[in-house]
């Protein structure tokens, strides 16, 4: 079980100054004895406002130990706030190590999936019902006739994750960003296959039907 050791909030800027600011927070952070790095997430605060941005540049490595770092690139432009909540994670160091499993739509999934990337730590991006469904169909075209119908129950399906299939994913409503993260992982160095599962009736909106999405080996 994963327990926080660093969540803070970050601020820069202000809604009220024309002058805009860039920067780099290099935030140490300390594994507790006996631990090791899990993940982290970072989200949007309150009163994050204006064009302003933020984003991870450098993070430990998965079971990292000891002293870290994480380094978030801030910018914020006229009348703008950049305002993050950094929240990191440890573990017991004697764990079992288990394959974290994002949920696709779940709170805060694109900052754990993007997180997990940076940190090099393989993982499960999963959807589920009609997600699942939706983002078979659009990898494989050719299929939605069979789909109709409906597939055997509990029949898994082995799909290839390239980049032309991401881009492919981008350009669906609904699917778009979980195509940006894909060709993020790829572009990290990540080792991505797919696997659909049907569990169940197509016929009934998708229900009971499983796509797991295992990124692995990021950044080599």
């Amino acid at each position: 079980m994963a327990t926080i050791i660093y969540n803070k909030t970050k601020s820069h800027g202000n809604s009220t100054n024309i002058l805009s600011g860039a920067g780099v927070d290099k935030i140490k952070i300390k594994i507790p004895s006996g631990q090791k790095f899990s993940h982290f997430t970072i989200t949007p605060a309150s009163g994050h406002s204006g064009v302003a941005t933020f984003n991870v540049i450098k993070a430990p490595r998965a079971n990292a130990t000891g002293n870290q770092e994480i380094h978030v690139m801030w910018t914020n432009g006229p009348f703008s706030k950049c305002r993050y909540k950094l929240k990191v994670y440890s573990k017991v160091a004697t764990a079992p190590s288990v394959k974290p499993v994002v949920i696709f739509g779940d709170r805060n999934w694109y900052s754990l999936a993007t997180g997990y990337i940076k940190s090099r730590q393989p993982f499960t991006l999963r959807l589920q019902g009609a997600d699942a469904l939706k983002l078979f169909n659009v990898i494989n075209p050719m299929n939605n006739a069979i789909l109709r119908r409906g597939i055997v129950i509990n029949e898994v399906v082995a799909v290839s994750i390239t980049v032309a299939v991401c881009v492919t994913i981008v350009a669906v409503s609904g699917l778009a960003v979980l195509g940006a993260v894909l060709l993020y992982g790829i572009h990290q160095g990540c080792e991505i296959d797919g696997e659909f599962e049907n569990g169940g009736n197509v016929t009934t909106g998708g229900l009971g039907q499983v796509f797991n999405i295992e990124l692995m080996k990021c950044g080599g």
